[in-house]
């Protein structure tokens, strides 16, 4: 063995390999911090209104809110002050970005699916939160509160759901008017099935729905002037859709439309568009959203 390997090691050296190990420490420490950080401050990027919504009324602030064009006028309020994300499709937010933030829990919905995808692979929790029905909205909302640690708030949010919409839909006559909901896109009229948000919401409202005997697993599906007059329903319920500056192109269209107007729901002034959201995008507030469409639209009090 040669000599030198038998002398001991001077003492600044021995420092040198307590600091180098040290140093690797702390690096694994600070490596694992952003992660602790996230689970500590539970950080929760709410990707679909729905989830926004049903968070503030639980009393948890999301983290980030996604912004889409569903949104109703009444979730764009709540999240006022709280910063958002832009979504595109088809993996809705920027996944590098998402990344960066370490999230303990993405909530999100099936319409980004392959977003979803990406982000789990990424190793972020994801859970699909949104209601496919009405009729879902109370469990998601147990879901939500499940995951968030809220499960009385969520116990005491659905009692109001339920006291709410049973009031909205007492008194509902008999009589159920033939109604069309139509999503406005441009000059384009896309019927409302009985299968979409909106259309099962109308009929919980008493609008005896008409569809001109289309079917389409994504709710939506392009109906005809021929169809429309073919139906004449009693009620037809524009919804526009597309960029604020679009709305208005989408309105005029409809009041010059004389196909239309030859309706019976032209001919009783019951032509009606929707200034608002409330159609197409989920929400917890059924019990108002159903009086909003007895009162505007179906006139059945």
């Amino acid at each position: 063995m040669h000599l030198d390997a038998a002398r001991p090691k001077p003492r600044f050296a021995r420092f040198a390999g307590v600091v180098t190990l040290l140093a690797a420490v702390l690096l694994v420490f600070a490596l694992q911090a952003p992660a602790a950080d996230a689970a500590k401050n539970k950080r929760v990027i709410a990707i679909s209104p729905f989830a926004a919504q049903t968070m503030i009324q639980l009393g948890y602030k999301p983290y980030r809110v996604g912004m889409t064009l569903g949104q109703t006028n009444f979730q764009k309020r709540l999240f006022r002050n709280i910063p958002k994300m832009t979504l595109s499709h088809p993996n809705g937010p920027n996944l590098e970005l998402v990344a960066k933030m370490r999230p303990a829990l993405v909530l999100s919905s099936t319409r980004w699916s392959q977003g979803n995808k990406a982000m789990r692979r990424l190793g972020i929790r994801v859970v699909v939160a949104d209601p496919l029905s009405p009729q879902a909205v109370k469990s998601k909302v147990s879901l939500i509160g499940r995951l968030l640690g809220r499960k009385k708030q969520a116990r005491k949010l659905n009692k109001k759901i339920t006291r709410q919409l049973n009031k909205a839909v007492s008194g509902i006559k008999g009589v159920r008017p033939k109604t069309l909901v139509v999503l406005g896109i441009g000059t384009t009229a896309m019927a409302f099935m009985k299968n979409s948000w909106g259309g099962r919401l109308v009929t919980m409202a008493g609008g005896n729905l008409v569809t001109g005997g289309a079917s389409a697993k994504g709710g939506f599906a392009r109906i005809s002037d021929e169809v429309v007059l073919h139906e004449d329903p009693e009620r037809i319920i524009v919804v526009p859709h597309g960029n604020q500056t679009d709305l208005a192109r989408v309105a005029e269209w409809v009041r010059n439309n004389e196909v239309w107007k030859s309706t019976k729901a032209g001919q009783t002034g019951n032509i009606k568009v929707s200034g608002d959201n409330t159609l197409l995008q989920a929400g917890t507030d059924l019990g108002a959203t159903v009086r909003y469409i007895r009162t505007n639209f179906l006139k059945n009090w």
